[in-house]
């Protein structure tokens, strides 16, 4: 059986992506496998404004920001496959950290399409930005979809 790969970067939820590979994988008989991809930091926050200080009491330090954010990762996980598998396909996933190309080659040799976010490179909460989308097309042989978001089925 043929194998989409799902590549989701930090943790925005790409469900049109998700929605085209189930699409795709009810259609044409694959299995789908999703790669969750995180970074180990925050991204740099931006200039605060002087009418914004009040509202510092409130944040949290980088570590809890952090761990929030795994759950997130966590939780999107969960809802992945309770969407695959309310479609009765089979599944399978994985989370990792920092990844490098090389380890996201090795990963997508099981795979005979790699399914992304057309702004896969859109710096999001937690994402591993080593890993680019000119990485994945430069050195990935596998053909690659890219889903817009307005992806209607």
């Amino acid at each position: 059986m043929k194998t989409i790969l799902i590549i989701i970067n930090g943790i925005s939820l790409p469900f049109h992506v998700i929605d085209y590979a189930i699409e795709k994988a009810k259609r044409e008989s694959y299995r789908i496998f999703a790669l969750f991809l995180k970074g180990t930091k925050e991204p740099p926050k931006g200039y605060v404004f002087s009418s914004d200080l009040g509202t510092t009491e409130t944040w949290t330090s980088e570590t809890d920001a952090i761990k929030d954010d795994e759950k997130i990762i966590l939780e999107n996980m969960k809802l992945v496959k309770e969407m695959v598998d309310n479609e009765k396909i089979s599944y399978r996933s994985t989370l990792k950290t920092n990844a490098t190309i090389d380890d996201i080659i090795e990963i997508s040799k099981t795979a005979h399409l790699i399914v992304v976010d057309e702004n896969f490179d859109e710096m999001s909460l937690l994402s591993d930005n080593k890993i680019s989308l000119k990485d994945l097309k430069d050195k990935i042989t596998i053909p690659i979809q890219l889903v817009r978001r307005n992806y209607n089925h």
